[in-house]
């Protein structure tokens, strides 16, 4: 699971059948560098959404075969909103604390 920030929406002019209910959001996965949502983000990915996130929000996300676990059919989604989330909150520590 990682986490991320939803920069947008993807509009598709047609869709699997099996996506019904579903918003398709963009968003970039924060990396060790990116703590916090500051700084370089990984590169951006689609996410399948189904909880109302949006632009700006900060998301949890679930990739690869957890992604498909919400559907009782087999559904084409690589990356799924697993959860919305208020506040991080992180400390750095030292190296070699």
């Amino acid at each position: 699971m990682r986490i991320a920030t939803v920069i947008g929406r993807v509009t598709l002019s047609v869709r699997h059948p099996l996506f019904r209910g579903e918003r398709l959001m963009l968003a970039q996965p924060w990396t060790s560098k990116s703590i916090g949502g500051v700084g370089n983000h990984g590169p951006a990915i689609v996410v399948y959404d189904e909880l109302g996130a949006g632009p700006g929000d900060i998301i949890a996300i679930s990739e690869g075969a957890e992604a498909t676990r919400p559907f009782a059919a087999n559904t084409p989604v690589d990356a799924y909103c697993s959860a919305l989330i208020d506040q991080v909150f992180y400390q750095a520590t030292e190296p070699g604390v």
